[in-house]
């Protein structure tokens, strides 16, 4: 199952943003949408079926089912170890809408991209309160790369969606650095779009994710100013939703910048 790169699962990885890939640029970002169980469910259902990347105004084309014979995908240990994952549980939504599989192949495309985006499905997150999927580059489009997308409930209730993964960055030349820092926002960005796309009643419009409640997450929220990293407005079930800014990395946000000497040579 050709990807454009050699790290394939490394966006699962527990320590991805400390040693990322060579040559890559780690990111995350976390966006509070709500809390409860019936919040995390309906996050879910619709993050497993394509939902986030749709309402985030992507177009899903070309989608053929991964057939779990042929690939079941990878996984880490508790040492960090990737290994062969095991075989998933075929599920279904509500509507009777088939969640995807590792394996699974797709192409996103959007008014923005300048080309098409192959993308095939590396692996499946199936855990009882942490649902998701991670989806890689076939080709070596703009910012190409690797990004694990899930949706979880934590201990205390909050239910949060969350992107993180690696790119690598494509242009060169004598603007090449004006270049990569367009790229890397366009990963960035696209990262937030898909974290607020889960976010209750969101529509996403000229790069911001309308949370549906007369609120909105911009593309850029992360790298505010005024934003504070240590609070986010309280988010409950009626709808609300607020960005983590503490967790988003990466150029244009409130950034760790990444030391090449510590990259993982995979």
């Amino acid at each position: 199952m050709p990807v454009a790169y050699a790290a394939i699962g490394a966006s699962g990885a527990p320590d991805l943003m400390r040693f990322p890939p060579a040559g890559s640029t780690p990111y995350e970002e976390a966006l509070q949408l709500g809390s409860g169980q019936e919040r995390f469910l309906a996050a879910a259902n619709q993050l497993m079926t394509w939902g986030a990347h749709r309402a985030a105004g992507l177009t899903v084309s070309d989608i053929v089912l991964g057939e779990q014979a042929d690939y079941v995908g990878v996984q880490f240990d508790d040492g960090g170890t990737p290994e062969l994952g095991e075989e998933p549980e075929e599920l279904f939504s509500p509507e009777g809408e088939a969640y995807v599989l590792p394996g699974t192949t797709a192409t996103l495309t959007s008014d923005a991209a300048k080309k098409p985006r192959p993308i095939l499905v590396i692996s499946t997150v199936d855990e009882p309160q942490r649902l998701g999927f991670a989806w890689g580059d076939r080709e070596t489009v703009s910012g190409f790369g690797e990004q694990l997308l899930t949706v979880e409930q934590r201990a205390d209730g909050t239910v949060w969606a969350v992107a993180r993964g690696f790119t690598f960055l494509t242009s060169s030349g004598l603007m090449a650095g004006i270049k990569q820092r367009g790229e890397l926002r366009d990963v960035i960005e696209l990262a937030q779009a898909l974290v607020g796309a889960l976010a209750p009643g969101a529509a996403i419009r000229g790069g911001v994710a309308s949370t549906g409640n007369g609120g909105s997450v911009p593309a850029d929220a992360s790298s505010d100013p005024d934003a504070d990293a240590g609070a986010s407005a309280d988010a409950s079930a009626d709808g609300d939703a607020s960005v983590d800014a503490g967790t988003s990395t990466g150029a244009g946000t409130d950034s760790v910048e990444t030391d090449g000497d510590t990259s993982r040579d995979d």
